[in-house]
């Protein structure tokens, strides 16, 4: 499980997201993606700070696919990238 959520939320009121290994295994080739990109890992067991930037790039590569957990994480990205946020994806 990792859990998206914005580096700003100090009170719990902004948006969040949590993806569950199901959902994480769609995401694999898109985090190597990322990885190969801008040397940002996205960890299922750590804790990274993935920025507007790094949010555009993983929305571009997502962008065609149909698949509606998918479409539900894209839409986080796109929401978070248009408010300039970083988000904290932390795993457990």
């Amino acid at each position: 499980m990792i859990d998206f959520s914005y580096l700003s939320d100090f009170d719990g009121i902004k948006p969040s997201l949590i993806l569950h290994d199901n959902i994480i295994k769609k995401l694999e080739n898109s985090f190597c993606y990322l990885k190969e990109k801008t040397g940002i890992s996205i960890d299922p067991y750590g804790k990274t700070r993935i920025y507007p930037d790094h949010q555009k790039i993983l929305i571009s590569y997502l962008a065609k696919s149909k698949d509606s957990d998918i479409i539900n994480f894209i839409n986080f990205l796109v929401k978070a990238s248009n408010e300039n946020e970083i988000i904290i994806a932390e795993g457990d």
